[in-house]
C-alpha cells in the first residue's frame, strides 16, 4: 500500500489518508476518526460513503479506493475533485502515531500528532455519548433547531423583494465588531433569532447574518426562517448549487459543537 492515498471528499473539505506502511486496521481507525468529526459537526448519524461509480462502500472498501465521496442529509456533494477545497486535512501514519495537518485555502494552519490509542479512546467516548444519542434519534433532523422546509409550490415561486442593495455591495461592506471565532453550541445559536441579531448554521458552520437581512433577495421573512437554527436543508431547497460559505465568509464566526 506504499505511496497510496485515500481521499474523503466533500464539497468544501477533503481528508487525505496517506497509506505508507500502515496496516489496514490502522487505516480504518483513521477513517473512523474522520467520520466521527463529520458526525459531530453535522449532528447526524446518517452518513453515506460512495465510490466514483456511486457504489455504496463499507469502511474496508473505502481504503481500496482513491476517492471516496461522503454524503450527509441535506448537504450537497458535487463530487468535484478538481477544484481546491476550502479545508484540507492530511493524515500521515508514522511509528504508531498519525501526523495530522490542516490547510485552509492552501495554507497550513495546524499540525498535530495523535496516537491510535488516543483516537480509539475518542471514538469510544463519542460512541457512548454523542453517537448513541444521534443513532437513537431518527427524527433528530426534524427537531426545533432545524429550520422548517417550505412546500415545493413556495420554492418554485422564488419571489424576490426590493432590498437595500445588491449582492456585490453586500460583500464589499466592511464588518465591524465581529464575534470571537470559536465553537458554539446549538443553545448559543438559538439565542440569536431576532432582526438585528441573527445567527444561523450552514453545513456545521455558524454565521452572523444580521447584516444580510437588508440584502437578501428573497426578503427578511424567508431569511428569518433560519434565524437561530440550522438552515442547511432549507438553504439547499433554494440554493443547492450555491457555495454559501464563499458568499458569507466575512460573517463566518465559528463552528457548531455538540
Amino acid at each position: 500500500m506504499e505511496d497510496k492515498i485515500t481521499s474523503i471528499v466533500a464539497d468544501d473539505r477533503i481528508d487525505e489518508i496517506l497509506h505508507l506502511n500502515a496496516t489496514k486496521e490502522e487505516l480504518i481507525i483513521i477513517l473512523n476518526y474522520i467520520i466521527m468529526d463529520y458526525k459531530k459537526f453535522s449532528l447526524t448519524d446518517k452518513i453515506l460513503l460512495q465510490s466514483q461509480k456511486l457504489q455504496k462502500l463499507a469502511l474496508e472498501e473505502c481504503i481500496e479506493n482513491r476517492y471516496v465521496y461522503i454524503f450527509l442529509p441535506g448537504v450537497k456533494n458535487s463530487m468535484d475533485i478538481k477544484s481546491q477545497k476550502e479545508v484540507r486535512y492530511t493524515y500521515e501514519p508514522k511509528e504508531g502515531k498519525i501526523l495530522k495537518e490542516k490547510y485552509r485555502n492552501g495554507r497550513k494552519t495546524e499540525s498535530t500528532e495523535v496516537t491510535y490509542e488516543q483516537i480509539n479512546k475518542m471514538l469510544g467516548s463519542f460512541n457512548q455519548s454523542t453517537g448513541a444519542f444521534l443513532s437513537s434519534k431518527p427524527n433528530f433532523a426534524e427537531s426545533r433547531f432545524i429550520a422548517p422546509l417550505l412546500s415545493q409550490e413556495e420554492v418554485s415561486k422564488r419571489e424576490k423583494v426590493q432590498v437595500k442593495g445588491g449582492q456585490i455591495q453586500f460583500v464589499q461592506i466592511p464588518r465591524k465588531n465581529k464575534h470571537p471565532f470559536k465553537n458554539y453550541t446549538a443553545e448559543e445559536v438559538q439565542k440569536h433569532n431576532k432582526p438585528g441579531d441573527v445567527w444561523t448554521v450552514l453545513n456545521g458552520k455558524v454565521y452572523d447574518i444580521s447584516l444580510y437581512l437588508d440584502y437578501h433577495p428573497g426578503g427578511v421573512e424567508k431569511l428569518m426562517l433560519g434565524a437561530g437554527k440550522d438552515c442547511t436543508k432549507l438553504f439547499n431547497q433554494f440554493h443547492s448549487w450555491v457555495n454559501g460559505h464563499a458568499f458569507l465568509e466575512q460573517d463566518y464566526i465559528g463552528n457548531l459543537k455538540y
